[in-house]
């Protein structure tokens, strides 16, 4: 498998000492955004209108610490499944490079909980995606948990790769962004050949894969859209003070006004597009137009 052994090669020539890479502030600067305006939730709709700078900044901090809280949750997800998974025969092949992955994804869980602990005092909860197992072949469920690991990584690379490439926002908040962008690019090849790799054989294997097809694809949108609506937290809007109007203070209200806002649908595609293609063309959904 030369582009596995590739992966593995560029992996040990680029690692690092995740301890010594970074140089933490006492405090982060919350006189400029953290992240690009257009990266905010609020963004395309009404009430990003009446927004004033300092809740523009409160609300890139805050929402900063909503992606970085949803890494440190989806990674532990990814740990714990990686383990369960990496001496199973099937995957002998990819285990040198699944023990790499698990050494950086531990890295990057320590930084993103730092970061959330040390300037935002806390770290999120969230809700995992949970699908019901029950009748569901175990190679399903691999694909499945291998499909919402890639769809997680690929959704907040896309944060991660325009902050880290923004020279306006605090070097700390720089820094971590790229670096976790310039290692997930790496993951996220792994994620789509194993996805690829597991698929194929589900469709070998199935008595009935037109039934085992519609399966998929119902599951693997709905995937996405739970990790659209992750991008809404209505803890972020309460703590960065951004309300729908003074007439509706509600957090919940805020979200749910965002998350349905017809404004936001085409940053939902800029978000998630580009890996719905993928999963399209590997036959995995029939189309790709549901975001």
């Amino acid at each position: 498998m030369p582009d596995l052994e590739k992966l593995i090669r560029l992996s040990k020539e680029r690692q690092y000492d995740v301890y010594t890479r970074f140089d933490w502030p006492e405090r982060v600067a919350e006189d400029r955004l953290w992240c690009d305006e257009s990266l905010l939730t609020t963004y395309g709709t009404d009430l990003h209108g009446t927004l004033s700078e300092q809740q523009l900044i409160a609300l890139s901090k805050w929402e900063a610490i909503n992606f970085y809280s949803l890494n440190v949750h989806g990674i532990k997800d990814a740990l714990e499944f990686v383990c369960r998974k990496m001496y199973a025969r099937r995957y002998a092949d990819y285990t040198e490079y699944m023990h790499i992955f698990l050494a950086e994804e531990n890295a990057h869980m320590w930084f993103f909980a730092r970061f959330c602990q040390d300037y935002g005092g806390k770290i999120y909860k969230t809700l995992a995606y949970k699908e019901d197992q029950a009748g569901t072949p175990p190679l399903l469920d691999d694909l499945y948990m291998f499909s919402s690991t890639l769809i997680f990584e690929e959704f907040v690379d896309y944060y991660n790769r325009k902050v880290g490439e923004n020279a306006s926002v605090p070097d700390i908040v720089r820094e971590i962004n790229l670096q976790h962008h310039l290692d997930e690019s790496r993951h996220v090849k792994f994620g789509r050949d194993i996805i690829k790799d597991v698929l194929t054989s589900i469709r070998d294997e199935a008595e009935d894969w037109p039934e085992t097809q519609s399966r998929i694809d119902a599951t693997i949108r709905r995937i996405f859209l739970h990790f659209v609506g992750l991008m809404y937290n209505p803890h972020a809007y309460a703590d960065a003070g951004v309300h729908l109007s003074p007439d509706a203070p509600s957090a919940a209200q805020t979200r749910n006004y965002l998350r349905n806002a017809p404004q936001r649908r085409p940053h939902h595609e800029q978000w998630f597009k580009r890996t719905a293609r993928y999963f399209e063309s590997i036959g995995a959904i029939s189309d790709s137009n549901f975001l």
